[in-house]
């Protein structure tokens, strides 16, 4: 019995030792298959679990031209600018594009199992991964591949790999922290690699719609380089807000869903400029400012000094109290 039972344990680690072999290299061929690809076309639906669905359309074409359409805004990267459109004030800005401009765009849940078309390293921060096996769907035989963004498994993203191409056709993101639990499912209508069409990365302002200057600019955007934020608050009289979050934070997400989409939020840009540090991806400034647990919550002077710090999200009310009393409003 003993040793029936010691050949069933060995038996079950070497599944468990080949599932992650074979999850590491079904994410490193859709990484290979997105990075050799000239251009992606692709219509999908976003759908938070409990939510509305959203319709995306985004077309990717080597080596830097990006469109993003989505219910709010139409994003386009033309290879020098990055052009965002407001679709409900109908308004646009302008920013140098750069290579890390141009990777934020693929930072949020609904647009990130694209970041590989541009960069090879956009599943090397996994924590572990994982084959699920195989699934028919939709007329497509798909390999299912699990991965745990961070150790704790608090964050996993699940993909669902066409076998012919090795490229998604669904995905499912789900986050469970602290007592939150959100799930988003993201699934392709349409998807192309090919040729691409260069006209297509032209912004063309729609009839109607007006280019914002500098500090209206603020009011629509969140920065990530916290030192172009100082700057345009050094500019403009303003005082900076600073989000400290990281990916697979569940409260992270309750705040940005239940204050930072909200109108409300956008009408303290009167006062601040917006600023949000993945406390994983720049660990430097996180360690700078004592990180140690999110969301942590920032006002800071435009040169950086620290006015009030707030850690955790309780509800929309208990943050107005901290914001409007660091800013004695």
């Amino acid at each position: 019995m003993r040793r029936a039972l010691a050949f069933f344990g060995a038996a079950s680690l070497a599944a468990v030792i080949l599932a992650q072999g074979q999850g590491s290299q079904l994410l490193a061929n859709f990484t290979k298959a997105l990075g050799d690809a000239k251009s992606l076309s692709t219509t999908y639906v976003v759908t938070p679990v409990g939510g509305a669905p959203m319709n995306y359309n985004v077309e990717l074409a080597k080596p830097n031209l990006a469109k993003i359409d989505s219910p709010s805004q139409l994003i386009v990267a033309d290879g020098t600018n990055i052009t965002t459109y407001d679709k409900k004030e109908k308004t646009y800005y302008k920013v140098p594009q750069t290579e890390s401009e141009l990777q934020g765009l693929f930072s949020s849940d609904e647009t990130a199992i694209w970041a590989g078309f541009f960069s090879n390293k956009a599943f090397t921060k996994v924590a572990s991964s994982k084959s699920l096996g195989t699934k028919n769907r939709k007329g497509m035989t798909l390999n299912v591949v699990e991965a745990s963004v961070d150790s704790q498994g608090r964050k996993t993203i699940t993909l669902y790999l066409n076998n012919k191409d090795n490229v998604a056709r669904q995905a499912e993101i789900i986050i469970n922290d602290q007592g939150v639990k959100d799930t988003t499912v993201l699934d392709t209508k349409s998807l192309e690699l090919g040729a691409a069409n260069s006209n297509q990365f032209a912004f063309n302002a729609p009839d109607g719609s007006r280019e914002v200057s500098l500090e209206e600019m603020s009011s629509a955007r969140w920065f990530t380089d916290l030192e172009e934020a100082k700057a345009l608050a050094a500019k403009t009289g303003k005082k900076v807000f600073v989000d400290f979050m990281a990916s697979w934070c569940g409260p992270c997400k309750m705040l940005d869903r239940d204050v930072f989409q909200k109108e409300d939020w956008k009408k303290m840009s009167k006062y601040l400029v917006f600023c949000k540090i993945d406390v994983d991806e720049q660990k430097s400034v996180a360690s700078a400012y004592n990180i140690t647990a999110m969301p942590t919550q920032m006002v800071l002077a435009a040169d950086g000094s620290v006015l009030a710090t707030k850690v955790g999200y309780a509800n929309p009310s208990d943050f107005y109290a901290f914001v409007n009393g660091a800013l004695g409003i």
